[in-house]
């Protein structure tokens, strides 16, 4: 009796160790497994260098695959931030915005690279970028892009703004004469705007209204090649605003416009 209870006690035990021996097998394998996945997810998590992603989106950029070398600029921005790839990124970002005529977004990666690195060497170029792209927006059209002045000039009295921060900066830069030229076109086109303007005022007999945009020009932008066909006209409006001395008193300065050179647009 006690014979066949201990071959009964026995058997059981070894059922509990064989039992306890695959669970521990199982245990193990699971352990395996989850360090195998774990290695898996630490290789996903191995991060491709910046100089080699920049290198990369470089030469997209290069070959003119504009929307991939965006793409890949932006990965390096992402992955790298606060490095000095990632403010190069930033210019190259606005740079092919520029070249695909997306004035908004290539000024903003431009922006994000003066708030980066605003002293860098490259500063001027990036200044000037902007400069030339406020002054593109102001071209219409899709097969034949032409200047329309009764749209928005907010970019043009952007570009005054940034040209004084150039020329206050850099003086002696190669890229000033550029940037005086993008000045004196916006200057021009904001004194288009506001003869324009007057001149609407003028057609439906809203005088003081026209005056005021008239002298507006003659004061603002005296260097503007129309100036005497503003100065005749607001002489008229005067006259039809029944102001007879002040429009004596233009003509007698309308009658010495051509006398005295007219100020350059830096002394205005």
């Amino acid at each position: 009796m006690n014979f066949r209870l201990d071959l009964r006690f026995l058997k059981q035990n070894i059922d509990v160790l064989l039992s306890n021996r695959h669970r521990l097998r199982v245990f193990g394998w699971l352990v395996l497994l989850g360090g195998l996945q774990g290695c898996g997810e630490e290789v996903k998590k191995m991060r491709v260098p910046a100089v080699e992603m920049y290198h990369q989106a470089y030469m997209a950029y290069e070959d003119g695959f504009y929307q991939e070398a965006e793409k890949k600029f932006q990965n390096l921005v992402d992955e790298h931030p606060n490095t000095r790839l990632t403010t190069l990124a930033y210019m190259k970002i606005g740079d092919l915005n520029y070249e695909r005529n997306k004035w908004e977004e290539a000024e903003s990666g431009y922006r994000m690279f003066l708030t980066l690195n605003p002293e860098s060497h490259l500063t001027p170029y990036v200044l000037n970028r902007i400069i030339a792209l406020n002054y593109e927006r102001n071209r219409y059209g899709i097969f034949f892009p032409k200047r329309e002045y009764d749209r928005n000039m907010e970019p043009n009295r952007r570009i005054l703004q940034e040209y004084r921060r150039f020329s206050l900066l850099y003086p002696k830069s190669p890229y000033l004469k550029e940037v005086r030229d993008y000045l004196l076109k916006a200057r021009s086109d904001l004194a288009e705007h506001e003869v324009l303007v007057g001149n609407y005022y003028f057609r439906w007999e809203q005088y003081p209204s026209a005056i005021e945009r008239y002298l507006h020009v003659l004061k603002q932008y005296p260097e503007f090649p129309r100036v005497e066909e503003v100065a005749s006209r607001l002489v008229e409006a005067y006259h039809l605003n029944l102001q007879p001395r002040l429009a004596e008193e233009m003509q007698a300065v309308l009658g010495n416009f051509r006398e005295h050179p007219a100020r350059t647009a830096e002394s205005s």
